[in-house]
This record gives structure tokens, C-alpha cells and sequence, in this order.
């Protein structure tokens, strides 16, 4: 998260960016292109032999660089999202830190969030939070593989704000807006389908799937390309709430049907 220790691959080759003729430099002027690799300028020479000495030119390059270079592999520190956004003031989100491993990991920022805003990197530098920056953490808490997030990065949040799932009348015009949809009918029956689907999901204990925004999107967008509500759903919120054949039938018959049949 504070950044990796890599090989300075860009490092080594800097020394060989010389400015060769490109490929549409010889086609359209070889006997320019010529002179740009060798210092003589002809006339007579062809595509074929630009490209020949282009090849040649570059391969000697290479050789004598790295005949000067010692065996020593040289490595260079590189700053992550996270530390670009300490350094120069962004805005920056952690996505689903419930999910890591070990919780201890978050840990490590706590002395950012605390009064002193100061934080050691691995290659020993010590950077100090910009006044402008700002940390938000995002976590769905009851999706599968969610640990519980460490009491000490969450005593540091400022603020700690539950967001619940919008109405459906929010819901449909977020959809529409971000779909294009304009048939706002069948928009509205199919977010009862997937929030009726997410309720017999949560009542029956089928947890191997999702059904939510997201796929009622993707269903929408379905919808817009083949024009049939019922195909569409088969390859999106069906093919999502379960990888179980029996639970997707259950589910098409429970709430698809009944909802579609109304």
C-alpha cells in the first residue's frame, strides 16, 4: 500500500532512446531516414536497406550499453495511488479493505490519520499528509469474504456513514440515467424483480451469488439489446443470484414469474 521496491528496468534502457526514423519516415523518405542513422545522405538507397540499418543500428546500441553496464541489478522505489494522494492533496478511496487477509495491514496508516500525518515508506523516507488530502474507506459488509475491519482504523474515520439502498423510485432513475433507457415502465418492474429476488435470496439462504445495482443494470442494458425481459434476465441477475441450477429456477419461478405474471 506505501509503495514497491522494483528492477529499474526504465533505467537501463533511458540511455538507448535515441531518436531513430520511424517506420513512415522510410517509406516516405529513405534517403532522409538514411542520413539520420548514418550522417550520409543517398539517394540510391532503398526501404529495404533503411530498415537493415535501422535493425543494425539499434543492435549496436544495445551491445556496447550494456557492455559498460556492471552485473549489479539496480532498483528504484515506486509510490502507489496512496501515496501520490498524501503527497500532492487528492482524494483517494481504499476499496474493500475487509476483504485483506491480515487485518494488521491497515494498521500501518494509523499514523496517518492520526495528529502527526507522517508516514515511513519502505525506502526510508518519511512523508508527511497533505492538508488537502482526504482518506475515505469503502466496505460491503455482508458480502462473503468480509473480515471485520481493525477497531483502531475505525476509531481514526472522522466520520463513519451508513449508506442504505435507495428506493426504488431513486434506484429507477439512477438506472435510466446511467442505461439511457427510456421505456421507464419496464425499468420499474424490473427493479421489484431484482429487489423481490434479493429479499428470497436473503430469506432462503442462497449467499453463492449477488443480486443488486449492478446487475439490474447489466439486466436493463440486456434488455435494450435483445428486447425481451426474459432473456435478458437469463444471462444477467439469473446467471448472478446462484451458481446452483435449482436455486436460478427457484428463483425464476418465485419472482420472475409471479412479478411478470401480475
Amino acid at each position: 500500500m506505501l509503495g514497491q521496491i522494483l528492477p529499474d528496468v526504465d533505467g537501463k534502457l533511458s540511455a538507448l532512446q535515441s531518436e531513430y526514423p520511424t517506420f513512415q519516415d522510410i517509406m516516405m523518405d529513405p534517403a532522409t531516414a538514411y542520413q539520420k542513422l548514418t550522417g550520409t545522405y543517398d539517394e540510391t538507397v532503398d526501404e529495404d536497406a533503411v530498415y537493415q540499418k535501422l535493425v543494425d543500428t539499434i543492435f549496436d546500441e544495445m551491445h556496447d550499453h550494456y557492455a559498460k553496464q556492471d552485473s549489479h541489478q539496480k532498483f528504484k522505489y515506486v509510490d502507489t495511488p496512496l501515496v501520490e494522494a498524501i503527497r500532492y492533496g487528492y482524494l483517494v478511496e481504499l476499496q474493500e479493505p475487509t476483504v485483506i487477509a491480515n487485518p494488521g495491514v491497515l494498521v500501518g496508516l494509523n499514523s496517518l490519520l492520526d495528529r502527526c500525518n507522517s508516514v515511513f515508506l519502505p525506502n526510508g523516507e518519511v512523508i508527511h499528509r497533505h492538508p488537502d488530502t482526504t482518506i475515505v474507506v469503502t466496505t460491503n459488509n455482508d458480502y462473503a469474504g468480509c473480515k471485520q475491519m481493525n477497531q483502531s482504523v475505525i476509531s481514526r474515520m472522522n466520520l463513519v456513514i451508513d449508506l442504505d439502498e435507495p428506493d426504488e423510485d431513486t434506484l429507477v432513475k439512477r438506472v435510466l440515467g446511467i442505461t439511457g433507457c427510456t421505456d421507464k415502465k419496464t425499468v420499474t418492474t424490473m427493479a421489484k424483480i431484482v429487489k423481490a429476488v434479493s429479499e428470497y435470496c436473503h430469506e432462503n439462504l442462497i449467499t453463492d451469488g449477488c443480486c443488486g445495482v449492478r446487475e439490474l443494470i447489466s439486466w436493463v442494458q440486456s434488455f435494450m439489446v435483445c428486447g425481451d425481459i426474459r432473456e435478458a434476465a437469463r444471462y444477467t441477475i439469473l446467471s448472478s443470484v446462484s451458481a446452483d441450477a435449482e436455486n436460478r429456477q427457484e428463483v425464476e419461478n418465485g419472482c420472475l414469474d409471479s412479478i411478470l405474471a401480475a
